[in-house]
């Protein structure tokens, strides 16, 4: 008897292979496994020392030159490291394997308790090795100067008091808790998703950007300039050289390895290293080795900087194809050696890891999520198809390993060629989650809606989950708020009160919902409690962006930027508007799918079929449906989204444009927009742990419905009408409609062979005409899944599809993998 059809990913690990694609050099075989033999991540402390170390020094000058100064001095002190087999070189630690930044100037104040909880995962999904000596350090050096002066402890002091009290609860001074019911990202990362301008790097070199700042700070003379440009302005020059300075300390570790170098073959390798390393980042990279180069050195000096949480790589397949073309065109490559390049640079990144020290922001980005988004497709600035040759090779280069970074976007439009699309697909049906896909048809007019112009909007960047960026234009970099959908609904009937968190007034004191008799009455109370929310959500926000300035700097991602070099201004200081500029601020909603199809199930039983009470649906949610088990399956079977029900999806269309007029009526100074973002990261599971029972059926604590997909298993009728659902419950008449993201989960067996590469490519084309945002795929077997939980080591290397990310499943708590296999199993045909 046959088995079951396994997708690409499956095959291999059934079959113990490593490779599950095309050729791998054993060069790149090698690394892979030292880097997967290692284990879990690794704090490394190097930075956080010596930029304590500089700060402390530099104590009451312009912040922007001591960050300078700090990077400075990390590149001078950090060890420098290349080990057997690499081609492309760079880091800030001293192992091979996932290494993890810690930011003390972020949260410092938390630090000991983020290394318990780390500790305490030992053997566990989210393990991160903290040696004792990394434990020491932590305790006896950072602790002691940062205590009181990191950004999170003043941000969560400035807010007023009622949005504290919505943020942290009851209990102020327990940073380590959120109450997860108005949501705050600023205190986890420095700054919003981002993705640097890496042609200047590539094109202009560092000495071009040092040309420009020593031309600009020649040019100063009025007294308002010189007060506050000048300390910018230097603060590039010291970046510049500290860029070029780590990348030469390189290039002489590697010229003096050659000289110890018995095997020719590696000799001429570490030689060639040297001078390569020699000459990018400070001068125009002339080939495509030197361009990966310098670009990794570019992305890496971004992650020393700061975290953004999230670094778009940007277009890859435009701004490296010049150099690839040259190389191959003079016979400097071939497309193999091309290949165990991108395999060089990617094993780099994906030992990259975001560790968060917050259980809060730890439990929201589970698996590690690093969102390393490398970017290809789409359309040219003259808004032809942008489709070319590294398109199809970056993809194919992605394919042959199990790794979780970078993560690979496309983007689609009417136009995609179909050859194209058929790779796309071809590459989905490997089973590792990606590459995920955005779409042109949506992302091209929001920007217009918002001022780019069309040759801007054309060529913008994925950065995120699945947020944009136009390099150049956009200058907001303050992580967003937003609101839990699931406390919306709970505070709605429950007269602002939250059970699980003991019954404090959180929201508006609302009516009781057993005086209501009619829809209307339901959805008011409902408003009420999310314009209470909102209000607090912004609030915090506006305190953001005005604490942000005195706590951090980007020179290095600054310099990169044409408005914060042309106004010699830090794009930290964005809380003052650049002139010229882009500026959007995000607004978070978690767990559409829930608030609708709770709503919905309020509307058909107690008022439209009168099938319950209000006192036997309350009751039976405040006994979380303990002894009410008829009713809770009413509530699972009452009309759902995702299902084509045109009254259920209106529901989803009312909240969305309830939360895009609030957005409308609120904008930010000089009219730049909130945006409304519903991208949940692994949000929804920590959000539900904190949301009663609901009545759409989900108990007490379950995770809530991700993204703008329907609730998991609830849409049971094919991904076209899902697709068509959720289609009918956005409002994309505002200029505030931001990303949102949808996963969809297919068994290999219904996308096998070339039949299933078309059905899917149908699949796609139709998302593209519903002018959906986001989409992205999940293809794998729901029995092995099931196995994974239940011998980890054997699927240590299995890759899954998270949101906006993909992770090794293992990594994964028990609830988010849990989560994963709820998620509704998609048929074609």
């Amino acid at each position: 008897m046959a088995g079951p059809v396994l997708s690409t990913q499956e095959a291999a690990i059934e079959s113990g292979k490593t490779v599950l694609h095309g050729s791998v050099t054993e060069r790149v075989t090698r690394m892979y496994a030292a880097i997967r033999t290692f284990g879990p991540p690794r704090l490394t402390l190097d930075r956080a020392l010596f930029f304590t170390e500089s700060l402390r020094e530099t104590e009451g000058q312009p912040l922007v030159l001591r960050w300078a100064k700090a990077l400075k001095r990390f590149v001078e002190k950090v060890p420098v490291t290349i080990f057997p087999d690499e081609l492309i070189v760079g880091r800030p630690n001293t192992w091979l394997g996932r290494w993890g930044i810690v930011y003390p100037e972020l949260d410092g104040s938390i630090m000991p308790a983020g290394v318990e909880m780390f500790r305490k995962n030992k053997g566990r999904p989210g393990e991160v090795v903290v040696t004792d000596a990394d434990a020491a350090v932590i305790h006896d050096t950072l602790t002691p100067f940062w205590a009181g002066k990191d950004y999170a402890t003043n941000f969560f002091h400035e807010l007023p008091e009622e949005t504290r009290f919505l943020i942290m609860g009851p209990d102020p001074a327990n940073v380590m808790l959120y109450t997860c019911v108005v949501l705050c990202t600023s205190p986890m990362r420095h700054s919003q998703n981002w993705t640097p301008d890496f042609r200047k790097i590539l094109n202009r070199g560092v000495k071009g950007i040092r040309e420009e700042a020593q031309t600009r700070l020649a040019a100063l003379n009025d007294p308002h300039d010189l007060v506050f440009k000048k300390a910018f302005l230097e603060a590039v020059l010291i970046t510049c050289d500290a860029m070029t300075h780590w990348s030469q300390r390189y290039a002489a570790l590697a010229r003096e390895s050659a000289a110890k170098e018995p095997d020719p073959k590696r000799k001429e390798e570490l030689e060639q290293i040297a001078a390569i390393c020699d000459w990018v980042p400070e001068n125009p990279a002339r080939t495509f080795r030197e361009a990966l180069q310098a670009q990794w050195w570019a992305q890496l000096f971004n992650r020393i900087e700061q975290t953004s949480s999230a670094l778009g790589q940007g277009r890859m397949d435009q701004y490296l194809l010049p150099f690839y073309q040259k190389d191959l065109a003079e016979g400097r490559i071939t497309k193999d050696t091309a290949l165990e390049l991108f395999h060089c640079l990617w094993l780099q990144m994906s030992q990259v890891t975001e560790l968060k020290l917050n259980p809060v922001a730890a439990a929201g980005t589970e698996g590690f999520s690093q969102f390393s988004d490398v970017c290809v497709g789409g359309l040219t600035p003259d808004g032809n198809d942008a489709t070319n040759e590294l398109s199809y090779l970056i993809l194919e280069s992605m394919r042959g390993l199990q790794l979780t970074s970078p993560d690979p976007c496309v983007r689609i439009h009417a136009n995609t060629p179909d050859a194209f699309l058929h790779h796309v697909v071809e590459c989905i049906k490997d089973g590792k989650g990606y590459p995920k896909l955005l779409n042109d048809e949506m992302v091209v007019p929001f920007y217009l809606s918002n001022g780019a112009s069309l040759k801007e909007a054309f060529d913008w960047h994925i950065s995120g989950c699945c947020e944009n960026r136009l390099p150049n234009r956009e200058t907001n970099v303050t992580g967003g708020g937003g609101v839990n959908y699931g406390s919306l609904v709970e505070m709605t009937l429950r007269q602002g009160r939250l059970k699980v968190l003991k019954d404090i007034q959180f929201g508006v004191p609302t009516a009781d919902p057993r005086t209501w008799t009619t829809f209307d009455e339901v959805w008011n109370a409902f408003c009420a409690q999310f314009e209470h929310l909102a209000r607090h959500a912004q609030i915090q926000q506006y305190v953001a962006m005005r604490l942000k300035p005195r706590f951090f700097a980007a020179p290095a991602t600054s310099m990169l930027h044409d408005l914060a070099m042309e106004q010699c201004r830090d794009l930290h200081t964005h809380g003052e508007y650049f002139e010229g500029s882009i500026q959007h601020a995000t607004f978070e909603a978690i767990g559409k799918g829930t608030a609708i199809d709770s709503l919905a199930a309020i509307k058909h039983l107690i008022f439209d079929t009168k099938q319950l009470t209000w006192d036997e649906l309350l009751n039976a949610m405040e006994a979380n449906w303990v002894g009410h088990e008829a009713v809770r399956q009413l509530c699972l079977n009452s009309p759902k989204y995702g299902n084509g029900i045109d009254w259920v999806d209106d529901i989803g269309f009312r909240i969305e444009t309830l939360l895009l007029e609030y957005l409308e009526r609120n904008p930010q100074p000089h009219q730049q927009a909130f945006l409304l973002r519903q991208i949940p990261v692994t949000f929804h599971v920590p959000l539900g742990k904190v949301t009663w029972a609901t009545p759409n059926g989900r108990r007490a604590g379950e995770y809530l419905s991700e993204g703008i997909s329907a609730s998991h298993g609830m849409d049971v009728k094919g991904p076209t009408v899902a697709l068509s659902s959720i289609a009918r419950g956005r409002n994309r008449s505002f200029r505030e409609k931001g990303g949102d993201l949808i996963n969809l989960k297919f068994n290999p067996a219904n996308v096998a062979g070339e039949e299933g590469t078309r059905r899917l490519m149908q699949v796609v084309r139709t998302w593209s005409e519903l002018k959906l945002w986001h989409v992205q795929f999940n293809i794998l077997n729901r029995a092995t899944l099931l196995a994974a939980q239940k011998d980890p080591e054997k699927y240590r290397n299995l890759v899954v599809r998270i949101a906006g990310y993909s992770a090794y499943f293992v990594d994964l708590s028990p609830a988010q993998q849990a989560e994963i296999i709820a998620r509704t199993e998609e048929h074609l045909g």
